[in-house]
């Protein structure tokens, strides 16, 4: 008696084989949609985890060294205790835009602008809110 695999089972087998990798690939192509932030939207997050916390330290190591510096200025005195002083709103991040070293960063209370500085992506101003066809007006912003 002559053994024969059913008909097509080579095949089976062979498309079974070469599924496997197509299914490990796209989790990875998945994993870049949606999913992870862009650096200022991180940055501007943890920003604004800080503000909510009450970590001035945090939020005046997030700050455009420019920022700093105007607040500093205005406020006459050290980041921290200036920023101390300072209401944002806050809120929960919910988009980010970049483009080259600029970027926005919505919350729901709010939009953040971030530059990119050598140290990374840092809060250029904060607390802003539109006013139409005028720019934006900020409560913490540079020059």
């Amino acid at each position: 008696m002559e053994s024969r695999s059913p008909a097509g089972a080579g095949r089976v087998g062979h498309r079974a084989a070469a599924a496997v990798p197509a299914l490990l690939v796209a989790p990875l192509l998945l994993m870049g949609c949606g999913t992870v932030s862009s650096g200022a939207e991180t940055v501007a997050r943890d920003f604004v985890g800080a503000a909510a916390a009450g970590d001035v330290r945090t939020e005046c190591g997030l700050l455009a060294p420019a920022t700093r510096d105007t607040l500093e200025h205005q406020r006459g005195g050290p980041c921290e205790t200036a920023l101390a002083r300072v209401a944002l709103p806050g809120g929960t991040v919910v988009g980010a835009e970049e483009w080259a070293d600029r970027a926005q960063v919505r919350t729901t209370a709010d939009s953040l602008f971030l530059t990119r500085t050598s140290g990374g992506w840092r809060v250029a101003a904060a607390g802003c809110v539109p006013r139409g066809e005028a720019p934006y007006i900020c409560t913490l912003e540079g020059p």
